[in-house]
Order: structure tokens, then sequence, then C-alpha cells
């Protein structure tokens, strides 16, 4: 029993350690996103809403954004029906949802690296699913709350300090998407260091490249920030290759289609199912070339 609490105590002091470490780096990222966004008087998605061209790019750039403001703001759009199906695309493969806040804080070169090819890949799979007509006659409702919430004149208004404080600070960093962010590192990284202790987890995961590619887009569509945490604590432990990460990266889109879940369960499943090709063939010709 003692042999064993001296073989745990160091990996969760490690874990530990490290999960608080990468969580007050996202909280500080997180933090300059929303202020952003906040003390513009939302200036940048009103500026966006009223674009007329160029729609995929621009939804491609609002999921860019790490975190869920970008995503909402493009599910928000495509509920109005003032961007296309292949718009709404763009976004959910440019996204990592709060999984980008986390491969900045731990890889930031090979995360813009990886956001960028995203942000590619999205736009073309977004304009070539409008040319082929893919989502064309998909019916939409008007948005409802809390998504869409604006002022009554249309326009978002900008905030006190300490109403920004209050209310993006401490209700939504803090109490909402902290306590899943550490709980969620922590947890895998403490799994992953304990499963690493007693077998050899890099070896086998050489060994099943193709199942984890498939597992890994599996995962994916999981509308939720959490479970892809696994594949990016993997990928900054040098456990999974690339190209697994690329896969879950494609197939997911952290919480920012929850929305669109609950507003077109036919738009959600079809661009999921859309996204699971190359979320599939392009990491597995990464792993064959």
């Amino acid at each position: 029993m003692n042999g064993s609490l001296r073989t745990i105590a160091p990996i969760l002091g490690e874990t530990l350690k490290e999960s608080l470490e990468v969580t007050l780096l996202v909280l500080l990222m997180m933090s300059l996103v929303e202020a952003f966004d906040t003390f513009s008087g939302g200036r940048i998605f009103r500026g966006l809403r009223r674009s007329g061209r160029g729609q995929i790019l621009v939804s491609g750039l609002l999921g860019s954004i790490p975190g869920c403001a970008g995503g909402f703001a493009a599910v928000s759009l495509y509920t109005h029906r003032m961007i296309s199906f292949g718009a709404l695309l763009a976004m959910m493969v440019a996204t990592a949802g709060d999984e980008a806040f986390l491969m900045l804080a731990m890889f930031p070169r090979k995360a813009l690296g990886l956001l960028g090819i995203l942000l590619g890949l999205g736009i073309v799979l977004g304009w070539s699913a409008d040319r082929m007509g893919i989502g064309r006659n998909l019916p939409t409702e008007r948005c409802r709350e809390p998504f869409c919430a604006e002022g009554e004149d249309g326009e978002e208004k900008p905030e006190s300090i300490k109403e920004f404080f209050r209310e993006h600070i401490w209700h939504h960093i803090i109490r909402k998407h902290l306590p899943g962010i550490f709980g969620w590192t922590f947890g895998i990284m403490l799994a992953f260091g304990l499963l690493g202790h007693y077998f050899d987890l890099e070896t086998w995961v050489g060994n099943n490249p193709v199942v984890m590619v498939l597992l890994a887009t599996a995962v994916g569509f999981i509308p939720e920030s959490g479970p892809h945490i696994a594949f990016v604590t993997l990928f900054a432990n040098g456990v999974i290759p690339f190209p697994v990460l690329l896969a879950n990266s494609i197939s997911q889109d952290g919480h920012a289609s929850l929305p669109l879940l609950a507003e077109s369960r036919k738009a959600f499943f079809l661009a999921k199912a859309v996204k699971a090709v190359p979320a599939i063939l392009i990491p597995l010709a990464l792993l064959l070339f």
C-alpha cells in the first residue's frame, strides 16, 4: 500500500501542477478574448453580420476564434438565414472550441499551424458544399434565447468594468468554464500518467494508428468541450502523432454546435457526417505517405 502511494504521489503532484498551469493560461487567454469583444461593444460580430460577401471566409474566421463566442455567432447567423450551410460548415471545421486555448498554452506554434489548416480546410469544404447544393433545402428556424441575445436596437451594448468582471470573468469563465477545463485536464493527465507508468501506451498507439484515427473522429461527434482534451494532452506528451489530433480537430467543434443541435438537428447531423469524411481520409493519407 505504501509502495503504491509512493508511486502515485509524484505523478499526482506533477499532474496537479501542470493542470493548474494550463488552467491559469486558459483563464488569461479566455479573459482577453472576452474583453476584446465586450469593450468593442460587440462591433466585431455586428460588422460581420452586415457583411454581404465572403460568408464562408467570415464564418471560418469566426470559428478560428478560440472558445465558443465565434461559433455561437455563426450558428446565430445561420438560424437567421443570413449565411449558407457551407458557411456554417466552414465554422464547424475551423473551430477547435475551448481546446484551442489548451493547444495554444501547451504547444503554441503547432497550435497556430493546426488552426490555420482547419481554417483552410473549412473554407474549401464549405465552398464545395455550397457548390454541390448540400444542405440547401434544410429548414431553419428563427433563433431563440440565449444564443442570439441583442439589445432592442439590434446592437450589443458596451458594459462597465464591474459588469464585465462579474458577468464575463466570474459567471461565464470562472464558474462555467474553468471547473470543467481543470477537471477534464487533471483527470485525463492523471489517467494517462498512471496508464503510461504501468502500460507502454506509446507502443500500442504506434501499432494502431488507424484505430486511433477512427476513435478520434468518433469522439469528435460529441458536441461538448472536454472529451477532446484527451487528444490534445496525448499529443502534447508525444503519445499520439499529429494526424490523430487532426482527425479529432476536424470532427469536433467543442460546444459551438450545441445551439445548432437545438435549432436544427438535420443541419447538425448532416454537418457532422460531411466533416467525418475528411476527418478520416486526410489523417489516414498523412499516416500512409
